[in-house]
């Protein structure tokens, strides 16, 4: 049985993630709905793109995600389906699958513009319910996906994580979690492959590396081997965003020995 995976800006206050699952089941009421997240900022698309591609793996090889962060909703921005490695990603083409598209081995993708797998009435604000819903629905019921449209020609991109060199090394702040880990793009085998000595962010120095939050005692910031396998910036029981007052884009410095 498909897994339809949801991945929205919605919240949970409003009726908008209830309404699209009551679409779903409406077209395929067997399937098994689940919530990644309703809580991506508001239209942070690249925030999106980064938990979708923490997340990809933990599902089936035949997982549809259905992601909506669309802050060209109404506009001509296109809506497109794509099939990455095996998985089926429906987004707005607005970058959010770039992190994802980036690793694939294979893929393909399609322009949906196939009007009858969607609802009859077409809301300009609302193609969460009336496009993305309706087209997962029919997607885990078999349809294919050229049946959604044309080819789509998705444009080269390259991973968001950084590769590591001899000496210093430019990366970046990707996510916080509510904990308060710092996501950093630079990946924790490579940084253990390049000897990493200390990582600097404005004035302040990390120096220490662990495999866990547990293993880094006191107060101070270390570097944490994170489950996405990338780079934490963390402080055990603590708050290192709030401590190191960092921001998503934010530059840091990787220094090897």
């Amino acid at each position: 049985m498909a897994v339809i995976v949801l991945l929205t800006d919605f919240g949970v206050k409003d009726y908008f993630v209830g309404a699209m699952k009551g679409v779903i089941a409406s077209v395929n009421p067997v399937v098994h709905v689940v919530d990644l997240t309703h809580e991506i900022e508001r239209q942070d698309v690249r925030q999106a793109s980064f938990v979708l591609w923490a997340s990809r793996k933990s599902f089936p090889e035949d997982a549809i995600f259905v992601n909506v962060v669309d802050p060209g909703v109404g506009s001509k921005r296109k809506i497109i389906c794509g099939k990455i490695d095996g998985q089926i990603f429906l987004a707005p083409d607005n970058g959010l699958l770039d992190y994802v598209a980036a690793e694939a081995n294979e893929k393909e993708f399609y322009a949906v513009t196939s009007e009858g797998f969607f609802l009859k009435n077409v809301s300009s604000t609302f193609h969460g319910r009336d496009i993305f819903a309706p087209v997962s629905a029919y997607l885990s019921r078999g349809i294919r996906l050229n049946e959604l449209g044309e080819r789509f020609l998705y444009p080269e991109v390259k991973p968001f994580y950084k590769a590591i060199d001899t000496g210093k090394n430019t990366g970046e702040v990707v996510y916080h979690d509510r904990f308060g880990n710092v996501f950093t793009n630079f990946l924790w085998d490579d940084i253990l492959l390049a000897k990493a000595s200390n990582v600097k962010m404005g004035a302040r120095v990390v120096s220490r590396f662990y495999l866990s939050y547990s293993e880094a005692q006191g107060r101070a910031v270390s570097g944490i081997r994170g489950s996405s396998g990338l780079l934490e910036l963390a402080i055990n029981r603590g708050d290192a965003a709030r401590s190191l007052k960092t921001k998503i884009g934010q530059k840091i410095i990787l220094t090897t020995r």
